[in-house]
């Protein structure tokens, strides 16, 4: 019978620390990411316009969509296909993640 080897016990405690803390740690990372990341990188997102735009107000795409002298803020985020533009400011199959004024 082979002896074993002790190194290998005092790894294993080691070992499951570290693979146990991403679980742990995954909730306060989340968080602090949710409130460094930029906006607009999620569809959920409605991001703020700049403060001297007024259109940046409108609450959701919905009434950015309503006002002619709107355009909206690109999504950002990965997407399995490319965002087609609508022509009017908009995308026929990806969200507006914030409203802009269109420059006209």
């Amino acid at each position: 019978m082979r002896p074993v080897c002790r190194r290998w016990f005092l790894s294993v405690p080691i070992v499951l620390v570290l693979a146990h803390s991403p679980t742990v740690m995954a909730g306060k990372i989340d968080a602090a990411a949710a409130r460094t990341s930029p906006c607009g990188l999620s569809p959920s997102d409605w991001c703020p316009g700049p403060s001297a735009d007024p259109r940046g107000r409108h609450p959701n795409e919905r009434s950015c969509r309503a006002d002619p002298r709107c355009v909206g803020m690109p999504y950002r985020g990965e997407s399995v296909i490319a965002c087609l533009p609508d022509g009017r400011g908009f995308w026929s199959n990806c969200p507006a993640v914030g409203c802009l004024s269109s420059g006209r």
